[in-house]
């Protein structure tokens, strides 16, 4: 019993005493504190992540062209995990390609490189090599429900900024996300029933 009641009385003793951190050193501490609770959470807002979905075309500029709205209209992007599909206002695919983010760029990159229609998933997992069709880009969200994708036709040098202008080889793209769009599995089971 005295073992307890003198163990009892060394933590009370101990912490009446303690020496309080200066401001500075407080602040130092729970920044690391929120730094490992960060770096041990998963990210749930990753690029990638961000990118899932169904994303409708509502406006671009072709090499200083800007599209008119008949062009656009109808037109959308379906994206699942690495993979990236354009169909037009008919639903007929127009572009496959699967794709590789880095998202440590600033802005982020993009490296699409384009896949036979039909391919099979075994086919292009692995994405083909690189002496297939490639289309580098940049992209950025301007917000949780649009945007902007700047990346080069034609084999050019990936664009730098967002702009298209007349005489570049740059395809500029906004994307937004409609409510209620399907997902790109939904959009593949409705197809085939």
């Amino acid at each position: 019993m005295t073992n307890r009641l003198c163990a009892v009385l060394a933590i009370v003793c101990s912490s009446m005493f303690a020496v309080a951190p200066a401001p500075a050193e407080e602040k130092q501490a729970e920044e690391k504190q929120a730094e490992e609770k960060q770096a041990h959470e998963k990210p749930n807002d990753t690029l990638i992540e961000k990118l899932q979905g169904r994303w409708e075309v509502v406006s671009g500029v072709n090499q200083g062209r800007e599209l008119s709205e008949l062009e656009v209209e109808g037109t959308y992007v379906t994206i699942s995990i690495n993979r990236i599909v354009t169909y037009d206002r008919d639903d007929q695919q127009r572009f496959r390609a699967v794709f590789r983010i880095d998202s440590s760029a600033k802005p982020a990159k993009i490296t699409m490189t384009s896949v036979p229609q039909l391919a099979r998933p075994s086919e292009i997992d692995p994405p083909p090599k690189p002496d297939a069709a490639v289309a580098e880009g940049i992209i950025r969200f301007d917000n949780d429900h649009r945007w902007t994708l700047c990346y080069a036709l034609n084999g050019a040098d990936r664009p730098k900024d967002f702009q298209s202008p007349k005489g570049s080889k740059n395809m500029l793209l906004t994307l937004e996300r409609k409510p209620g769009d399907p997902t790109p599995d939904e959009l593949t089971k409705n197809k085939s029933n």
